[in-house]
């Protein structure tokens, strides 16, 4: 018996939560397909709602736009799709973020398979970087869990957070076969 569930809305904003994704892809429960996911054991689907482990997620809600940054590091250029900064967006924001694109939108296919999304999942909890996912992309960040602990980080600590999500880059080059270059 198989069913299919509806994973992403038409924005690519996520539909269900990001660690249940996780769990079902890592247990072969199912395919990614389009906008859906298709469970192929729907038994072992119901087995898996008592699993504990979660996937980092960021409750986000910054006060302003998040700032690109252009000046960064080869290896953050080399995977992400978008570097940039949070909270409060200037010179002391204390929050950095890198996008990688996973689906797209205009073409409603996904660009990783299953086994490198649950390996671009698994980065976040090694790293400790929360994720937001947005329109299609896993934005690792830098920032705590709940945006307003960021609050007491020293105004400019996003720097420290580049240098965290480089070193990550370079597991996420991997995962999606880019040739890392130092």
């Amino acid at each position: 018996m198989w069913m299919e569930i509806e994973i992403l809305g038409e924005d690519g904003e996520l539909k269900v939560p990001i660690t249940l994704l996780y769990v079902m892809l890592r247990e072969g429960c199912g395919r990614l397909a389009g906008r859906k996911l298709v469970v192929t054991d729907v038994e072992k689907l119901v087995a898996l709602q008592s699993v504990s482990e979660t996937i980092p997620e960021v409750e986000f809600c910054p006060s302003g736009e998040p700032q690109p940054l252009y000046d960064v590091d080869e290896v953050l250029t080399q995977v992400c799709t978008e570097v940039y900064r949070y909270f409060p967006g200037d010179e002391s924001s204390r929050c950095a973020a890198c996008a990688v694109k996973v689906y797209s939108i205009l073409g409603d296919m996904w660009l990783v398979n299953e086994d490198q999304l649950v390996k671009l999942l698994e980065i976040a909890k090694r790293y400790g970087l929360p994720i937001e996912w947005s329109k299609g992309n896993i934005v690792y960040t830098t920032c705590p869990p709940d945006y307003r602990d960021a609050l007491s980080w020293e105004p400019g600590s996003y720097v420290r957070g580049l240098e965290k999500l480089r070193i990550a880059a370079k597991d996420i080059a991997e995962v999606l076969g880019y040739e890392y270059r130092a």
